[in-house]
């Protein structure tokens, strides 16, 4: 048992996590010799990985000169360490990526060659579903081995209730794994997990449809609302902003709140107040937000009904030209490559700035998708969850899964070339980012959830004053019981 003050530690864990915030560091030019195989001369933007500490991207530069960059990626700088030895038996693999399941399906299968008599089944279930429901379904079985959870909330609900195994001392951990990645699964010292997934949440824009029509990257609030209204002029929808999923729907709270001051501490701190009841959803600094989302309602930035507007339907709007932006993250491409695979190539990011004057922050980031081991598992199961991670954790094994699933990861050594999605959104590494703020809420349930709801409300032309009203009544009676 850990002897240690669970909530209090992880507070400050996560704090210090939002205050860093960063998987790419400030860049510094390369010379031409340093190009990666994409081309001694850097055309198009995009990234290319290759060494434990450093990764090439082509950005521009302050004149708007594509050049090539560098990306310190904060390893460990260790050489990258094979994967473990599983003895025979079967576990369960638990996770929300119900897109991925033809990907993990290709991975286990080789993990299983590798490891005869070891099966690995993958149990999937709905995000919101998961989120509410996965710490009880493992606590009663012990054959899910190995699971996954999501930063922040998730998370610390897992570490409080002692079910994440320490991981600290498996060299796949220390070598294998960009080193900074690891916060968010880091608790005094210790790592209880790997955070797969390098996840960038912000909007993913038709960049043949911009450039077909004119339209340029709003880079402030004003740009953002007069785009709005240019799109919704030309007849298309500005953003497919699936508000009737909760979990997507929040992505762009991690914007707003992104540069809701300019100081990250600021921001846990406020974070904190609301959830122990300091402050509730009037406080100025909230208000502003929510009273954007209004700004946002009318400047038609969102789909018609939009509060019934789920991501099964934003996707595909998007996919096939009848939404100009998708405010998800990287983790939405491949939905939208496989409603229409002419999309390939056509995708780019962008960082939502809800602000006028410059900004401290130009997107988010994120580390999630957590691996860890069932303490509770047997012996055996632990160290076939053990191998099956460390296997994942395989520079080749991660690249598959990166290109097969169009995400970045956390893996050293891997090479995105081979996704040409991947490369169109990587240019937002070089750009000061966030690590998404949104999970810093260790209340999910009781405070987040209404929080969202309130502002997905307003997005769909609710009342401000009686929208915060009644959402901040109710996340003070939550906190009551």
């Amino acid at each position: 048992m850990i002897k240690t003050n669970r909530k209090g530690a992880f507070r400050l864990v996560a704090v210090a996590a939002l205050a860093v915030g960063l998987i790419a560091s400030p860049l510094v030019a390369v010379n031409a010799a340093d190009a990666p195989a994409l081309g001694a001369k850097c055309t198009s933007e995009g990234v290319s990985t290759g060494t434990t500490s450093t990764s090439l991207i082509c950005q521009q530069d302050s004149t708007g000169v594509l050049r090539w960059a560098r990306v310190k990626l904060n390893s460990s700088g260790k050489q990258p360490v094979g994967a473990l030895t599983a003895p025979p038996g079967s576990i369960e693999f638990h996770h929300w990526r119900a897109e991925d399941k033809a990907v993990f399906d290709s991975i286990i299968a080789q993990f299983q060659a590798a490891n005869p008599g070891t099966k690995i089944t993958q149990v999937i279930t709905d995000s919101t579903n998961y989120q509410a429901n996965e710490l009880t379904k493992i606590k009663n079985n012990p054959k899910a081995a190995v699971f996954t959870t999501f930063r922040g909330g998730q998370f610390n609900d897992f570490y409080n209730a002692g079910m994440l195994a320490d991981l600290s001392s498996q060299r796949f951990v220390t070598n294998n794994v960009i080193q900074s990645a690891l916060t968010p699964a880091t608790v005094g010292g210790k790592v209880y997990g790997i955070p797969y997934q390098s996840l960038f949440n912000n909007p993913l824009y038709n960049a043949e449809m911009f450039a077909k029509n004119g339209w340029k990257v709003p880079t402030t609030w004003t740009q953002l609302l007069t785009l709005c209204k240019t799109i919704k002029a030309a007849g298309i929808i500005p953003m497919a902003w699936p508000a009737a999923t909760l979990g997507n729907a929040g992505q762009i709270f991690n914007s707003f709140l992104m540069n809701s001051s300019d100081d990250a501490s600021v921001i846990a701190q406020r974070i904190a107040d609301i959830e122990a009841g300091k402050a509730d959803l009037n406080t100025a600094w909230f208000k502003d937000i929510a009273n954007k989302y209004k700004q946002m309602a009318d400047a038609g930035c969102f789909p018609a009904n939009v509060t019934g507007y789920n991501d099964t339907v934003a996707p595909v709007d998007f996919a096939l030209g009848k939404a100009a932006i998708y405010p998800t993250g990287s983790f939405g491409i491949s939905s939208v490559t496989k409603a229409n695979p002419a999309m390939s190539g056509k995708i780019k990011m962008f960082g939502m700035i809800t602000v006028d004057n410059k900004p401290v922050y130009q997107g988010i980031t994120n580390n999630t998708f957590i691996l860890s081991v069932n303490p509770q598992a047997t012996s055996r199961d632990q160290q076939i969850a053990r191998a099956f991670i460390s296997f994942l954790a395989q520079p080749k094994i991660a690249q598959q899964y990166a290109i097969g699933t169009s995400q970045h990861v956390s893996i050293v050594n891997v090479d995105y070339s081979a996704n040409v999605d991947l490369l169109n959104v990587s240019d937002i590494m070089g750009k000061n980012l966030l690590l998404a703020p949104r999970f810093l809420f260790n209340n999910v349930a009781n405070v987040r959830n209404p929080i969202e709801n309130a502002l997905i409300a307003i997005g769909g032309g609710a009342d401000v004053t009686k929208t915060l009203n009644d959402y901040s009544a109710q996340i003070k009676q939550n906190l009551s019981k």
